[in-house]
């Protein structure tokens, strides 16, 4: 264990809880996402899809609450969900479940699970599990610095296993990962960090966009950016303290650009999908307020500019009006588990709490 983790694995907790009221939409969708917990500590989706991804979001929307594994109306469930993680890491740090469709994939589903971690460990008062999981902190994230390729990305597998290959999802779904546990103390490099930020410098078009992958000698001029990508790399640049690539507002102007009317439709016909590109631009518009947007661009309109009020206005009205009765939110992709952690994720934005999502 690197000597940071184990300094920390005592420290007190620098963070308190968020005291803040919770709305009815998010109290009930808090409500009924527990009762969906197994009795093993994990979610599911459909057929038993993605539980650790989907353990690791729903784990992460019961901590925004305020919620602590020792402490608070949703601690019995974190604690479950931090046992499963513990028991489901294997001898290299791997913290993913042998589920089909997660083999595949599994340094995504890693990365999701060590966001979770990182912020549980952050919230924890009790001494003894701080010094496990800051143990499985510190193998999980040298998992996933050894598996970064020469290029500064990450694919859905080690490089070695796929030809070298790598995207700007995967790599953008583990700087979030590596950039949290970082905030918590756990030993990340900077040159690890910054090299991956470079990657997805180098894979923005020429409108801003950051395309799917630069692997194997595609250029970034004349391929699709991705909205969701571009606001994933914003988002994370915007946790960490210091400099900040030039494509930073190009990133925030092609991801602002594209959510029109029009989109917030197509998030109440699309499920999480749709859900997940919400949730990213939500990230960057509340780790800008209402004035970081003009900091980084002098050239936007104003009325163009990005603010985290008018987002949140219309995006929470919108994700209010899609949930079911029960509290639940619909997806026929993944199921509700999945759609209504990622729902409660950003409806909690404001609590400014855990160290993966505050400003």
């Amino acid at each position: 264990m690197h000597a940071a983790a184990a300094a920390i694995a005592l420290a007190v907790l620098a963070t308190p809880a968020p005291n803040k009221g919770a709305s009815e939409t998010v109290r009930t969708g808090l409500k009924w996402l527990a009762a969906q917990q197994k009795a093993d500590g994990t979610w599911e989706g459909m057929n038993g899809i993605s539980p650790t991804t989907i353990t690791a979001t729903a784990g992460l929307a019961l901590l925004m609450e305020g919620s602590t594994p020792k402490t608070g109306t949703y601690a019995p469930h974190i604690r479950k969900t931090i046992d499963w993680f513990e028991a489901n890491t294997n001898d290299k740090g791997l913290l993913a479940s042998s589920s089909m469709n997660e083999t595949y994939q599994y340094i995504q589903t890693h990365a999701h699970a060590l966001l979770f971690l990182a912020c549980a460990y952050d919230s924890d008062d009790d001494d003894d599990r701080r010094k496990r999981v800051a143990k499985v902190l510190d193998k999980a994230t040298k998992f996933l610095l050894e598996r970064q390729n020469t290029s500064g990305g990450w694919g859905f597998v080690a490089p070695g296993e796929n030809g070298g290959y790598d995207d700007s999802q995967s790599t953008g779904i583990v700087l979030q990962a590596l950039i949290a546990a970082r905030k918590v103390g756990i030993s990340v490099p900077k040159p690890a960090t910054d090299k991956a930020v470079r990657y997805l410098t180098r894979a923005t078009n020429k409108e801003g966009g950051i395309i799917y992958s630069i692997a194997n000698g595609m250029l970034p001029a004349g391929n699709d950016g991705q909205p969701m990508f571009s606001a994933m790399a914003a988002a994370d640049v915007l946790m960490q303290d210091g400099g900040r690539p030039e494509q930073l507002a190009k990133w925030v102007n092609n991801a602002n650009s594209t959510n029109t009317p029009q989109q917030l439709r197509f998030l109440r016909d699309g499920g999480v999908y749709a859900m997940l590109q919400q949730y990213q631009l939500a990230r960057v518009a509340f780790a800008l307020g209402e004035n970081g947007h003009r900091k980084i661009d002098t050239e936007t309109a104003d009325q163009n500019l990005l603010r985290w009020s008018e987002t949140r206005t219309k995006l929470f009205k919108t994700l209010k009006d899609m949930q079911s009765k029960d509290g639940s939110w619909a997806d026929v992709n993944f199921g509700p588990s999945y759609s209504t952690a990622v729902a409660l994720v950003i409806l909690q934005l404001d609590n400014d709490y855990l160290p993966a999502l505050s400003r």
